[in-house]
């Protein structure tokens, strides 16, 4: 597969009958939803489809390279620390952009991802305890 980013080949990463797939040039992670909401739920956190976010139709997003449809930006986490990922709407995918240079294999790669989808369903969680 290529990165949707900058076109380089992603290598797969994989492990727990699990794969993500990581370009070598910038970074980005590519990985399956239904692998994504596996290790969410594995780690108490809610489900893709309901950690939120919201659509920025003004993003460039670039095409899943499998799909060859238009990729959509999903924007959440907090003001102060806006999150994105991209995400096909056709297949589901999910990639994560740049910041994952140090994921250098699966294990290293999972936990930058729970952390990130951790950050970025933050602001929900707030709002929930401030009205428990």
């Amino acid at each position: 597969m290529e990165c949707p980013s900058c076109g380089v080949d992603m290598v797969d990463l994989e492990g727990e009958d699990q794969t993500l797939r990581k370009c070598s040039e910038c970074g980005g992670l590519w990985v399956d939803v239904s692998d994504l909401n596996r290790m969410l739920l594995h780690h108490n956190l809610p489900g893709l489809e309901s950690i939120g976010g919201k659509v920025d139709p003004e993003a460039m997003c670039g095409q899943c390279t499998e799909c060859l449809v238009d990729l959509v930006r999903v924007v959440g986490g907090e003001k102060s620390d806006p999150l994105s990922y991209d995400t096909c709407e056709s297949c589901g995918g999910i990639f994560l952009e740049s910041e994952f240079q140090n994921a250098s294999d699966y294990p290293a790669a999972k936990k930058e991802i729970i952390e990130f989808f951790t950050r970025f369903s933050a602001r929900g969680k707030k709002k929930v305890a401030a009205h428990a």
